[in-house]
């Protein structure tokens, strides 16, 4: 059995998670992107295959019962997943998840995770949510906000958390995390 090193990326909407992990990328091509599923239309700018693999009800709901799927959620009736297929075993894995997703992978055997709560300040989530895109649905954003400090009020798995509220925070947070990823290889290459 294969056994995956995942580096999760979690934090409410606005946080700057996706943009942190594009720049990890840049900076250590060593890592495998976490493409997840999930049945929500494309927001303005995302395609298929790179941001998510947009699936109809169908299509998710086929993967999941045939247990192609490592995690699955519902979060404002919209499936969100993440495929085995997704997953390098012979690196490790980059993603951003939700604090149910987390749970759901931390119950396999053969998922090693290290997650890092991504934070930032009320006022830089919502102007980052506000100008995300030209036309933002603004209710939309304020109830991502509302709910989000639901699901993240009590997180029930041991986390480390970085602030990311400008550039500086995003440069260090980009070195913490590429530091993260080299002492998850040799923890599980056996070299630590």
């Amino acid at each position: 059995m294969n056994q995956y090193k995942i580096l999760a990326l979690i934090g409410e909407a606005g946080t700057g998670k996706d943009t942190l992990m594009r720049e990890v990328l840049k900076q250590d091509p060593s890592l495998h992107e976490i493409i997840s599923c999930t049945t929500r239309p494309p927001r303005e700018g995302e395609k298929n295959g790179k941001n998510y693999y947009f699936l109809d009800n169908e299509e998710f709901t086929k993967k999941f019962l045939s247990n192609e799927m490592l995690e699955a959620t519902i979060f404002n009736n919209w499936c969100y997943g993440t495929s085995i297929d997704a997953l390098d075993p012979n690196k490790v894995n980059i993603g951003v998840f939700n604090p149910a997703g987390i749970e759901a992978l931390m119950t396999h055997s053969n998922v090693y995770i290290v997650v890092y709560y991504v934070r930032a300040s009320a006022k830089n989530r919502l102007l980052r949510q506000l100008n995300r895109e030209k036309n933002p649905d603004v209710d939309e954003i304020i109830r991502r906000y509302s709910t989000d400090n639901v699901d993240f009020d009590d997180l029930q798995f041991h986390y480390n958390e970085i602030e990311n509220n400008n550039r500086h925070d995003l440069e260090h947070n980009v070195r913490i995390l590429a530091a993260a990823s080299k002492r998850l290889q040799l923890r599980l290459d056996g070299n630590n």
